[in-house]
């Protein structure tokens, strides 16, 4: 599911910015940015958003703006490692002129910002990306009460098309009987008397090879199973995703078994239904 958050925090030397976005996806695909120099506290804070998702794509921008300017220190150690590369090279290399200051503090490292320190910068961040957290966690859970209405309207269609099926199987076994009693005048042009008992043994089999008693059983467990799902308290998207594929099976199932007209019109807006039903799971946590 799709989700924003934003806060904001003051700290001693800078306004402190923390953005969260995230969108769907099947597992937990973290990103953070804003944090390159504080290893420590970007570890907290992945720690900090697994404890609100389980699964989506989550990105969390965090920037300091600095209120002014970090005071300069000269890292002396790496300047004379410089200094020191630079001199053997201008040797080795017959070049003239020596090593300006100048030039010196421009090479990486040497000139460096004093960072804020972790803690004190820890204790305006942290209540900001939760802040933030909780600001995307809260839009991701009203964008999923209206998708759980929209997955129970589905289920219920479902659940009508599913009905309108066992009352058409009901009365399979007699169509059955019909249309080979009508193939066969049609063959014999009534020249042969039918054997009853050999007509109802065909028609026995052709009921038992097209029999969807236990897919449509398997079909109203899924859909009880589902409806458990969406309605309890923990993350179902995983369940749903897998009840899906098991209802498309089902489905291909009882469409490849049966041979009556109207369950084939009843399948054919169930596995529909279905598509639906598992585009929508892949918004689900």
């Amino acid at each position: 599911m799709t989700g924003y958050g934003h806060a904001q925090r003051q700290s001693h030397s800078a306004t402190i910015v923390v953005s969260v976005k995230t969108l769907n996806h099947k597992y937990l695909d973290l990103k953070i940015s804003g944090l390159e120099a504080y290893p420590a506290l970007e570890l907290k804070v992945q720690e900090m958003v697994g404890q609100y998702f389980a699964r989506g794509h989550v990105a969390v921008q965090i920037t300091l703006e600095r209120r002014d300017r970090a005071p300069l220190t000269i890292n002396t150690d790496i300047a004379r490692v410089y200094a020191a590369a630079l001199q053997k090279l201008a040797q080795d290399l017959q070049l003239a002129g020596g090593l300006s200051l100048d030039t010196l503090v421009r090479l990486e490292g040497v000139l460096q910002r004093a960072e804020e320190p972790e803690a004190e910068l820890w204790e305006h961040l942290e209540p900001a990306v939760h802040e933030a957290l909780t600001q995307a966690q809260e839009s991701r859970t009203r964008e999923g009460q209206l998708l759980a209405e929209e997955l129970l309207q589905i289920i219920s269609q479902l659940e009508r098309e599913l009905a309108q099926i066992e009352q058409s199987a009901a009365g399979v076994k007699k169509l059955y009987k019909e249309r080979l009693q009508e193939r066969v005048r049609e063959l014999t042009g009534n020249a042969v008397e039918l054997d009853e008992g050999r007509l109802e043994m065909e028609v026995a089999l052709l009921a038992e090879r097209s029999d969807i008693t236990e897919e449509l059983a398997r079909v109203k467990i899924h859909l009880r199973a589902a409806r458990e799902a969406i309605t309890g308290p923990e993350p179902a998207g995983r369940l749903l995703d897998f009840l899906a594929q098991e209802l498309a099976r089902e489905a291909n199932t009882i469409a490849a078994k049966a041979k009556d007209a109207q369950i084939t019109l009843c399948v054919l807006e169930m596995k529909s239904l279905i598509e639906k039903f598992r585009e929508q799971v892949r918004n689900v946590e």
